[in-house]
């Protein structure tokens, strides 16, 4: 049903965690199976939820007694992903961190409670109501996260077929016309005022070629890249990047070219990317230093 449908590195993630604990069903999205697979121990108590590890690697998560099931689910997931993916203690973080850690372990509740790869197996009605109503019942979430969940589904979709069929527009093109272009380019502002040793800015410039056909690049972060100043970057017409367009797994630093192109089209083609934004993610990346082994 969803062919051209990209799913994120975080989803990547949380899929290779089902699939490698036997995780298979909606049926085993469950507190107790969950927590039984990943050797998880859940205590019930009269107070907010949270999570722990002891010193000897035994991880805990309390689960406020108080709630409803569902409830209880959503904040095992929640701190399911804080004690998989995340150090430090959030009290003595930075609150941009912590920021960082919480959207992280919100996104991670959506997708594990509504995985694509059982998603894609069902047989949904083509009537948009019905389909949510479909995935509410089969997952037991509410309406609201079914929804969000779908219609994320649907956008993503059309985004990326949206991507295809210009890109298979553009292959046509180009066997009546070679368009000539210029690589990639990078170059880094440093900022006099900036609080950072590095530079405040890393200006991206992207050829149509790559706009067309890649669906992400890697960032040289760290490298030794030409300089501009400030009368260079005030002449030239550059637009800001989201923050989710840039992500850090693994160490690798990359700009999402598939987001640029769908919100953008080719009438841009440079793009500001803020560096302390940047850092932040390599500090969340290498925070999280608990990888799957299986």
């Amino acid at each position: 049903m969803f062919k051209y449908y990209k799913k994120t590195h975080l989803e990547q993630y949380t899929e290779q965690l089902y699939l490698g604990n036997g995780i298979m069903t909606p049926d085993n999205i469950t507190t107790e199976f969950i927590a039984n697979r990943l050797k998880i121990t859940v205590v019930f108590f009269n107070s907010e939820s949270l999570s722990h590890e002891t010193m000897n690697g035994k991880r805990i998560v309390f689960l406020d007694e108080r709630k409803s099931i569902l409830e209880q689910r959503e904040d095992f997931l929640h701190e399911l992903c804080h004690l998989l993916r995340h150090a430090g203690n959030q009290a003595t973080l930075p609150s941009p961190f912590v920021q960082y850690q919480e959207e992280d372990a919100e996104l991670f509740v959506l997708y594990a409670s509504l995985p694509f790869f059982m998603i894609k197996e069902l047989n949904l009605p083509p009537d948009h109501g019905q389909a949510i109503k479909q995935i509410s019942s089969t997952f037991s979430v509410s309406m609201e996260q079914a929804r969000k969940r779908y219609e994320q589904i649907l956008r993503r979709e059309f985004e990326a077929l949206m991507c295809a069929e210009t890109s298979a527009t553009y292959q046509f093109k180009k066997e009546v016309k070679t368009i000539m272009s210029k690589p990639v380019e990078f170059s880094v502002y440093y900022d006099p005022s900036g609080i950072t040793d590095g530079p405040s800015q890393l200006v991206v410039t992207l050829d149509e070629w790559t706009l067309m056909n890649c669906r992400e690049i890697e960032l040289p972060i760290g490298e030794r890249l030409a300089e501009i100043d400030l009368e260079e970057i005030q002449r030239i017409e550059c637009v800001s990047v989201l923050s989710s367009d840039v992500i850090c797994f693994d160490g690798k630093v990359t700009l999402q070219v598939h987001q640029l192109l769908y919100r953008h089209g080719l009438k841009q083609n440079c793009f500001i990317v803020q560096m302390n934004d940047v850092e932040m993610k390599i500090a969340r990346d290498q925070a999280m230093t608990r990888n799957l082994s299986w």
